[in-house]
């Protein structure tokens, strides 16, 4: 084991938190340059078309029929996106790309420093899902403009950070003995993929209630909410991140029963950590079924799957720490 790599990727660590930071901030001040308006061409163009209307209804010809926008500040049509905005997403998202690689190297070179995979105890397995979580978002934002996403995923990632040095720091050590196996990276590997996919789509189930509301009763003073995509197409988003991630944690679930058989001798033993496992699973699952059954309100889905977030919340805290849910998986790493 190197002392010396695992003391480099605390620092990488701690420099991706900082850079982290001014992405935080970048957001924000993005999000603030953010103003729904009916562009002005649009407004012009409209005009246009209704004195054309008048003057062919006058001259007895037929009237066209324009469909335009249920709000005038609904997103997309509706919305221009002022060049300052871009601008700023952009100087975030490129704070967010560095803050990312330096998160993932310090996990590699913590990796390489142990000579095995840098998740075997809650500080490893903090520190690593944050790096999926940022990895993902940064491979979906530059696509799907999502700058407006940018402070509710970098935020976490930062809480988490923190309470990974503060609270569940462990300095870097041997693997338990069942915990030796090739499944470790296969296993936890995929159950990262998984909880970066959910994480993103929690952020966007949530906005898109927050923004369903605001459509069901539109404010008197347009604000930053009114600016971001409609609540369908968020809708449409999270279930299409929570799918991704509901396959992935499926494997996860046949992986982990594979790797019971081999470390302790039977796929099953109602360990907490095996139980919650299954839990989350028959969450998402139900919100799978609901979701593609008709006549089902999308918001009472996306209730079910902002539970199955709370789920993994409870699966990666509760059932590692507290000495009431700690069974066969006892790998906190913490005293």
């Amino acid at each position: 084991m190197s002392n010396s790599l695992a003391a480099n990727a605390n620092i990488a660590l701690y420099a991706s938190m900082i850079v982290y930071t001014l992405a935080m901030l970048a957001f924000t001040w993005h999000l603030a340059a953010r103003a729904p308006k009916v562009a002005e061409s649009k407004v012009a163009a409209e005009a246009s078309v209704e004195e054309r209307e008048l003057v062919a209804a006058g001259a007895g010809a037929p009237v066209p029929v324009e469909r335009r926008p249920s709000s005038p500040y609904a997103a997309g049509s509706a919305f221009e996106e002022s060049l300052r905005s871009r601008q700023r997403g952009s100087i975030a998202l490129m704070l967010t790309y560095l803050a990312t690689a330096l998160l993932v190297v310090s996990v590699a070179m913590r990796g390489i420093a142990v000579s095995r995979p840098p998740w075997g105890n809650m500080f490893e397995f903090a520190t690593a899902a944050a790096a999926a979580v940022g990895v993902a978002y940064s491979a979906l934002a530059r696509r799907n403009r999502w700058e407006w996403l940018g402070v509710f995923i970098v935020t976490p990632i930062l809480l988490v950070l923190g309470l990974s040095l503060t609270v569940l720091y462990t300095e870097a050590g041997e693997l338990m003995p069942a915990l030796k196996s090739y499944w470790l990276g296969i296993h936890v590997s995929v159950a990262f993929l998984a909880v970066a996919f959910f994480t993103l789509a929690f952020a966007i189930g949530v906005l898109y209630l927050v923004r369903l509301r605001r459509e069901e009763k539109p404010p008197a003073n347009p604000g930053v909410l009114e600016s971001l995509p409609s609540a369908a197409a968020l809708e449409r988003t999270a279930y299409s991140l929570n799918m991704v991630g509901f396959i992935l944690w499926t494997f996860t679930l046949i992986a982990g029963a594979i790797w019971a058989k081999q470390a302790w001798g039977a796929y099953w033993q109602w360990d907490p950590k095996e139980v919650w496992t299954f839990v989350i699973w028959t969450v998402y699952a139900a919100y799978m079924h609901a979701r593609a059954t008709a006549g089902v309100d999308p918001r009472k889905s996306m209730y079910i799957a902002l539970a199955g977030y709370v789920a993994v919340i409870i699966n990666f805290t509760l059932v590692n720490l507290v000495s009431t849910f700690v069974g066969m998986h006892n790998y906190s790493g913490m005293s």
